[in-house]
């Protein structure tokens, strides 16, 4: 043992506080948990930071159980001493784990039954924890008469949860060997090599330092309001007073974190409604919205919008891919901006609709967005080309802000797609049968949820049959979200929701069912690893269905993780981040990266027919045109934080001349290089 020759005052009255010693055993504890494998790899760095956050959660969560069961024992106006804290940390094992077990056979139904059952483990453990500081305390300090510090208080506390990482350790490894590892490719850390490693271990030792640094603030500050509570009551509170007291720390952690998250939903918002220097003028198609046939205003359409308007196909270059005569597509977006009412939006994009020549294609894809206003352009894309060009993709927008901020928002986009829809189906009944186009719904990631969801009926239930009330032939859905009802109630009874056995689910479109000639279904694609279908808030506390008994799990969910809250649903956060990133042009079924599964998810939803050297052509189309957009995004960001900064450059020198040629000589013969992106494909085969 270390024996540190001086110690301050402060040092030692922070040291030997009981509850700061349960929750470093705590937050010691809760180590071993973050280190199992996710649904995804980890880099090294993100290890580092899980582990900090975890472990500074169990660290308030311990320390302010043990002083809640110090508060309970002790009398008033008292602190219990080693005894008394012994008495009290077996009641408080007995009741934890009493607690634990009444309700953990409810836990996975109830939400309250596992935020009681999730307490009472916590609560127990926070007596383990505290019982142990009393034991370690009675014989280092009392019996063997060592003066107390950091290497008598502490270290004793990380050894304790240490012991409990080991036994986390061996029974982790037991499971294991128990089911089986599934891709075993896959570990909980990837890409650990030398600066990784280096990176991870400095972000390691500053999350050392700072987590150190934020359990010694919190404990001054705990001091402080629990010296004010004396002060108030006119007496010393004793253990009530450092309750109280860690409460208030725990409760302001928590108003926060939701003022912070309200000031960022705040500025995403103003960022995102910006134009681009890769977009800046208006479309000059008359088969989109913002054209010269549209009323639609460019500024009412995001920056989303505006790409996706920017980005049309052409009948030209749908020839020189399919090899086949084809007309130009329609695309129509229905600006979040062009009106704050929600009925009047949709009358404006019926208008813009009728205006860019939506009716007069033969198949109407309602595109249900992202929260940002995104459609996958490579979805639009593929389907232009399957279609020839004979089809119109409007998308209706309820909101600028990234998805994971909008989610208050879906109830308003079910309401703006219905009115759409309702307005479709009676523009329709209009023009001879014969000559209609079909109807369909295309929705991913939180587009999937906000399409799917049209089928809620008024007692609040989902029903597949709705979408044929709506004008809807079929439908494609990919990655549908956790938090989608048809998704959740189809789930646990598929025959309530689906009595026609219109839907079908299938990791990948080629395990569909073959679909008859002349027919169209509703598919939902879901990758077994996409972290976006299976996480939830609700892993705070409780176990999440695909966290089942080990031998029950879906393909590629690790059997040997067991369910802990706070750290699963740490770690889940850690893969949502992972599975939706993606590099330009290169298509992986992995995560939440679905645009490997475009091209034949549509013909196995629509019925849509290609050659094989065409499907094979149009995945090399939209390969080649997702890197060269994005190359133009990259190239017109740059440039443009260029000239600006050459601008306020010259500004200071007091001139405001600028040529193209000073930022590239090369520029200067072609002024016009990035404002227009000629043909990016071949013919059939090529």
């Amino acid at each position: 043992m270390v024996f540190l020759p001086r110690r301050a005052d402060w040092l030692t009255r922070w040291a030997t506080d009981t509850p700061v010693q349960a929750g470093i055993a705590g937050a010691s504890w809760s180590v071993a948990g973050t280190l199992a494998r996710g649904l995804l790899p980890r880099h090294p760095m993100q290890q580092a930071v899980a582990t900090g956050v975890v472990a500074a959660a169990h660290y308030q969560l311990t320390a302010t159980a043990w002083a809640t069961l110090q508060a309970l024992g002790a009398l008033p106006g008292q602190r219990p001493g080693n005894r008394a804290n012994l008495v009290i940390a077996g009641a408080g094992m007995a009741g934890g784990l009493a607690m634990s077990a009444a309700a953990s056979p409810h836990a996975n139904e109830s939400l309250p039954a596992a935020a009681v059952a999730t307490a009472g483990r916590i609560t127990a453990f926070a007596a383990l924890a505290g019982g142990a500081s009393a034991a370690w305390d009675t014989l280092l300090h009392r019996r063997l008469g060592l003066r107390p510090g950091l290497d008598t208080t502490l270290l004793p506390a990380v050894a304790t949860g240490g012991a409990v990482v080991a036994v986390s350790i061996l029974a982790r490894s037991r499971r294991a060997a128990t089911y089986g590892i599934v891709a075993p490719e896959r570990h909980a850390v990837a890409g650990v090599g030398m600066t990784a490693a280096i990176k991870a271990v400095g972000v390691g030792v500053a999350s050392g330092i700072g987590f150190a640094a934020a359990t010694t603030g919190e404990q001054i500050a705990a001091r402080g309001l629990e010296r004010g509570i004396d002060r108030v009551l006119g007496r010393e509170a004793g253990a009530l007073g450092a309750l109280i007291s860690h409460g208030l720390i725990l409760g302001s952690l928590g108003v926060g974190g939701v003022a912070a998250l309200n000031a960022v939903t705040g500025r995403l918002q103003r960022k995102d409604d910006i134009v681009e220097p890769a977009y800046p003028e208006p479309p000059t198609s008359e088969h989109v919205s913002s054209g010269p046939a549209s009323a639609m205003p460019f500024d009412s359409l995001g920056k989303e919008g505006r790409r996706f308007v920017l980005m049309a196909l052409s009948a030209g270059d749908i020839t020189a891919v399919m090899g086949e005569p084809a007309i130009d597509p329609v695309r129509v977006v229905g600006g979040y901006e062009s009106s704050d009412d929600i009925a009047e939006r949709a009358r404006l994009t019926l208008q813009d609709m009728e205006d860019c020549g939506a009716f007069d294609r033969g198949l109407i894809c309602v595109g249900s967005p992202t929260g940002v206003g995104y459609f996958n352009y490579s979805i639009a894309e593929a389907l232009e080309y399957l279609t020839r060009g004979d089809c119109a993709i409007v998308v209706p927008q309820y909101a600028l802000v990234p998805s994971a901020l909008a989610l208050t928002k879906t109830s308003e986009a079910e309401e703006l797609t219905r009115l759409l829809l309702d307005g479709i189906r009676h523009r329709l009944s209009t023009i001879p049968a014969h000559d209609r186009p079909r109807v369909v719904l295309v929705g991913e990631s939180l587009g999937a949820n906000v399409a799917l969801d049209l089928t809620t009926r008024p007692d609040g239930h989902t029903h597949v049959p709705e979408f044929n009330v709506l004008g809807v032939s079929g439908g494609l859905y990919l990655g549908v979200p956790f938090r989608t009802r048809l998704w959740n109630e189809w789930r646990h009874d598929a025959f309530a929701v689906d009595p026609h056995g219109q839907l079908e689910l299938v990791s990948q479109p080629s395990e569909a069912s073959p679909l008859p000639a002349g027919r169209m279904r509703h598919l939902l694609v879901v990758h077994h690893d996409d972290p976006v279908n299976k996480y939830g808030f609700r892993m705070v506390l409780q176990p999440p269905w695909w966290m089942g008994p080990p031998a029950t799990r879906p393909p590629l969910v690790p059997r040997e993780t067991k369910f802990r809250p706070i750290t699963t649903f740490v770690l889940a956060t850690v893969d949502l981040f992972n599975g939706m990133q993606s590099k330009p042009g290169t298509f992986v079924r992995r995560g939440h990266d679905y645009r490997i599964d475009i091209v034949e998810g549509l013909r196995q939803s629509f019925g849509l027919t290609c050659s094989p050297e065409q499907a094979e052509s149009v995945e090399l189309a939209l390969r080649n045109r997702e890197t060269e957009w994005a190359t133009r995004r990259m190239v017109a960001r740059k440039l443009d934080k260029a000239r600006k900064s050459i601008e306020r450059q010259l500004a200071e020198w007091g001139s405001s001349t600028l040529e193209i040629a000073d930022l590239d000589p090369t520029l200067a013969e072609q002024p016009n290089a990035f404002a227009r992106l000629g043909s990016i494909s071949g013919p059939p085969g090529s």
